[in-house]
């Protein structure tokens, strides 16, 4: 059996694991009878969230008036039968993250970056199918990405690990689009990478933290490339005498720091290029 304290919104709670499974405990002492003593016992406002081996990770506000209730569950469990989120204020089941476990027992539960890192990985020039899964762009999946891993952290704050792997994506396609909207269009057609959804026109019109993390991979996009243009003209096309106009695009990168993707996205951001909610 192990035991933790963790301060929860200023207050203490004791947990104990007991064969991978962690429970919230309260202590009392004896007390006579006669002395008709209530003990109160305060559960915390929020999810917490632990590894599979039952170390604590964070702690995720709930909204009781919602009908949220307290739980202790695993990563893993929140993913599949939640898919809440605590990175994305203006995304879907966006919860507040209340509390984060640093501690070393965390450690390797993650696998950790820092913005450069997400910079370096997406700047890499490569073909549009390499994006698809387990493809070399498929940065959620390979070796010097997410590698596998559920959950990741970027400069010490954690994300699910198929969020940042938006980015990359994003960043690619608006080298080759140009245009941040044309980047959300693209991201909402191919969300799901299915051949049967492409054909039946299905697009992810939701506001799920996906559509939102394509769209901060955009915005940096478009404040580190910029494109000019320069028109010439070729030699006369022998078929109908008429001069051959071709378009030469020089591209431009600018100096930005890689931490402004740590910035959610904002409602006025929303407002421009969300189509999702258009």
């Amino acid at each position: 059996m192990k035991e933790s304290i963790h301060v929860i919104n200023g207050k203490s709670y004791t947990f104990t694991t007991i064969a991978n499974k962690t429970h919230l405990i309260f202590k009392s002492k004896m007390r006579p009878a006669s002395e008709n003593h209530v003990e109160v016992c305060t559960f915390p406002n929020c999810k917490i969230i632990t590894r599979s081996t039952g170390e604590i990770l964070f702690a995720l506000k709930i909204n009781r008036e919602a009908g949220d209730q307290f739980e202790i569950l695993t990563a893993q469990q929140l993913y599949d039968h939640y898919a809440w989120q605590w990175f994305e204020p203006l995304a879907d089941n966006y919860h507040e993250l209340i509390y984060l476990n640093e501690g070393p027992e965390t450690h390797t539960a993650y696998k950790h970056f820092s913005w450069q890192d997400i910079v370096d990985f997406s700047e890499v020039d490569r073909p549009s199918y390499q994006f698809y899964k387990e493809q070399e762009g498929d940065w959620k999946h390979n070796s010097s990405g997410g590698d596998g891993y559920l959950m990741v952290t970027v400069n010490g704050y954690p994300y699910w690990t198929d969020a940042v792997g938006q980015i990359p994506y994003a960043v690619d396609t608006f080298r080759s689009l140009h245009n941040v909207s044309d980047v959300v269009e693209t991201g909402m057609t191919f969300a799901t990478t299915k051949p049967a959804d492409l054909l039946a026109g299905k697009r992810d019109m939701t506001s799920s933290y996906d559509n939102f993390f394509v769209l901060r991979g955009a915005i940096y996009a478009s404040k580190r490339f910029s494109y000019q243009r320069t028109n010439y003209t070729s030699s006369v096309n022998m078929e109908n005498g008429r001069q051959i106009i071709l378009q030469d695009t020089t591209e431009i990168m600018h100096e930005i720091d890689a931490e402004c993707l740590s910035n959610a996205i904002t409602q006025q951001e929303l407002d421009l290029y969300g189509k999702w909610v258009k």
